[in-house]
């Protein structure tokens, strides 16, 4: 049995919430929130397997204290107004494995319960979407505060990006049109801006500041491979980011 605690500061809201939950078997919800101070008690005194909280309550980080005394629950679902970029990356900052709209058919929020609770991700239809397209916007941003903080050029992110996926000299200048010497140029005068003084701690530097995207960081085979598949290549690099 599932135990669920709902939070969100319509009265309305909550009830109907739960007319659909207890229609399932397998959840039971132990409890209901109107505001982010109850939520925080109601968390530490019930225990539930998963909450669901409205988005104004994980924005208010003061009263939603969740985290006190071991008390966040196993699994989250927030509830948005509207889907948006913004609402989701509010949302997935906060830690949550089901985003869904206030507004979701019955059946949704059944699957997106069981989904959530065994482990997975669950978005509404167009949700996932709408992450990524909100990601590729927040490592924009980044990559914009890089060129500030660092001095990088467009050109030294993109090789940074090549060499975090493990690419060698060759294989970058190869991508680029350049020659090895001018990708060794580009990699001195990154090495200097960002204070590192190996690939390894440029791959690293680069993951903890989010210079690169995971997807970039699957390595895709050079050209060289797609033609011999039996021959190898070192991924040093990329080892030392797993």
């Amino acid at each position: 049995m599932t135990r669920v605690l709902i939070a969100d500061d319509q009265l309305s809201i909550r009830h109907q919430l739960r007319q659909m939950l207890e229609r399932r078997r397998d959840v039971q919800v132990i409890g209901e929130a109107s505001d982010a101070a109850g939520t925080s008690k109601a968390v530490r005194e019930l225990k539930p397997d998963i909450l669901i909280i409205d988005l104004g309550f994980c924005q208010q980080s003061a009263p939603l204290d969740l985290d006190a005394g071991g008390s966040r629950p196993q699994r989250t679902i927030v509830m948005l107004a509207a889907i948006d970029s913004r609402g989701i990356l509010e949302a997935f900052r906060f830690g949550a494995q089901g985003i869904l709209s206030k507004t979701a058919a019955p059946a949704i929020w059944g699957k997106t319960v069981r989904r959530v609770m065994d482990g997975q991700y669950c978005f509404e239809n167009g949700g996932v979407a709408v992450l990524l397209e909100a990601f590729r916007a927040s490592f924009a941003v980044q990559h914009a505060f890089a060129q500030k903080e660092y001095g990088l050029t467009t050109r030294e992110l993109d090789i940074v990006t090549k060499v975090a996926a493990g690419h060698s000299n060759r294989e970058v200048g190869q991508h680029f049109s350049i020659c090895e010497r001018t990708v060794k140029h580009h990699l001195t005068n990154i090495f200097d801006k960002v204070g590192v003084s190996s690939r390894l701690e440029l791959a690293l530097f680069a993951v903890k500041h989010r210079l690169v995207t995971a997807e970039s960081l699957v390595p895709q085979p050079p050209e060289d491979e797609k033609q011999f598949p039996g021959r190898g290549r070192s991924s040093a690099v990329v080892a030392g980011l797993l």
